[in-house]
């Protein structure tokens, strides 16, 4: 009798670990099934720095496009040298406007020059314009190709042009070259003798605004 009570209580011990295992064991499952189901960590939102900019701001496209681009022709002002400017019948743009020329600086505030001697060309391929500025800051943060900048102009509407930089010509300074008329014909740089850049960028969004900008 006794034996068997002996007996009765090591299979009700046995099966009472058995059982124990066997929760652990579905609980560990259950946790790892728990870990996998978390929702994924959602990647950073991407923002649309033109079209949602403000409401104030058109990013331009197709028709609208080819129209800013032409406006933007035709008041642009030209990029000639003081040599090209001593030549018979040279005539300075009647309708050429001035625009400001904007980039960043490495401690992240903006530079902003303004200037005369910039052209706007384009055809199938895209758009370009180009620029002739005196050394200085502004146009230091647009030297090197990729770097990107902003162009304000007021034409009949304000237009704000992102651009990236294709090429550069740096012409140093000096008496001979000066003297030749090799520099922009409202070169400012003679008694600082400085360098001057001619910079060719793409204009990869053009945006305009009734909003009055710079003038």
């Amino acid at each position: 009798m006794k034996r068997n009570v002996l007996r009765s209580l090591a299979l009700l011990l046995a099966l009472g670990c058995l059982m124990g295992v066997t929760a652990f064991a579905s609980g560990e499952a259950s946790g790892e099934v728990a870990a996998d189901s978390q929702p994924p960590v959602e990647a950073a939102e991407e923002i649309d720095a033109y079209t949602s900019a403000s409401s104030t701001r058109t990013l331009l496209a197709d028709d609208d496009l080819q129209l800013a681009l032409a406006t933007l022709a035709s008041i642009s002002d030209d990029l000639a040298t003081t040599a090209d400017a001593s030549v018979s019948g040279y005539e300075a743009p009647a309708d050429a406007v001035i625009a400001q020329v904007m980039s960043v600086n490495d401690e992240g505030s903006v530079s902003l020059s303004t200037i005369h001697a910039w052209k706007v060309d384009s055809d199938e391929d895209g758009a370009t314009v180009t620029v002739v500025m005196t050394d200085g800051q502004t146009i230091r943060n647009l030297i090197e190709e990729g770097d990107r900048g902003t162009i304000l102009v007021h034409g009949d509407q304000y237009y704000i042009l992102h651009v990236e930089t294709e090429s550069v010509t740096a012409l140093e300074y000096s008496d001979d070259a000066y003297e030749a008329g090799a520099f922009n014909i409202d070169y400012s740089g003679a008694e600082n003798q400085l360098t001057e850049y001619t910079v060719t960028f793409r204009i990869y969004a053009l945006e305009s605004s009734m909003v009055f900008m710079f003038d």
